[in-house]
């Protein structure tokens, strides 16, 4: 069931790549990340705790004024120490849309499937799909400033309805360039919340800003 939901929007997301527009660039991608922790015999010593194999595919077609992007990704990690192996499959449709020289619009909407080799120890499956989409919006202020916000949404559906969860996501940002110098501030601030009655999943939420400082002298 949760693959074909990935597989129906892949056929959804065909009748963009039908236009007649520009030849879509194609970018591939392939990371392997290893974790270790401390031996508990030695403790100078480091043991490998486990291995996280990545693979993404990632499709980008520009026709002036929007843009489109499809990015297909799957990821494994298995733990050598512990349990909790898990792999998944992403599928990602974004697109942007630019209206006269100030206004940039974006979507992206998505599914991903997580499979757990290992449930719980009652024999309940901890597999899940999830959705995600959101939308985002810059504004040109002129002088070099543009301000930047989006949101998104991500509903978690578990085989064990227990897990069942939603997430919102909100940010913002206002750059500007002063002579030589890139400014930045950024927030964001992401909910987590229950999805449904029987969802055991607990409320919290989590809040982060930044500052950012970039010289560049070449613009």
């Amino acid at each position: 069931m949760k693959k074909c939901v990935i597989f129906f929007l892949l056929a959804a997301s065909a009748s963009a790549w039908s236009l007649d527009w520009d030849i879509p660039v194609f970018t591939m991608r392939y990371e392997a990340a290893g974790g270790e922790s401390e031996d508990p015999n030695d403790e100078e010593a480091l043991l490998p705790s486990s291995m996280r194999n990545t693979m993404s595919l990632h499709i980008k077609e520009d026709a002036a004024p929007a843009t489109f992007g499809l990015t297909l990704k799957g990821s494994n990690k298995d733990y050598y120490l512990q349990t909790g192996d898990y792999s998944y499959l992403e599928v990602v449709q974004d697109g942007s849309l630019r209206l006269g020289t100030a206004w940039k619009l974006g979507y992206l909407v998505g599914v991903k499937s997580i499979e757990y080799p290992q449930g719980y120890v009652s024999g309940l499956s901890k597999d899940a799909v999830a959705l995600k989409t959101g939308t985002t919006a810059s504004f040109a202020l002129g002088g070099g400033a543009s301000l930047e916000a989006g949101v998104t949404g991500r509903f978690v559906f578990a085989e064990n309805p227990l897990d069942d969860a939603q997430a919102y996501v909100v940010s913002a940002g206002l750059s500007s360039r002063l002579g030589e110098w890139l400014v930045g501030v950024r927030y964001r601030g992401e909910f987590r919340l229950p999805l449904g009655s029987t969802s055991t999943v607990t409320s919290n939420m989590y809040h982060t800003a930044g500052v950012s400082v970039q010289w560049d002298p070449g613009r």
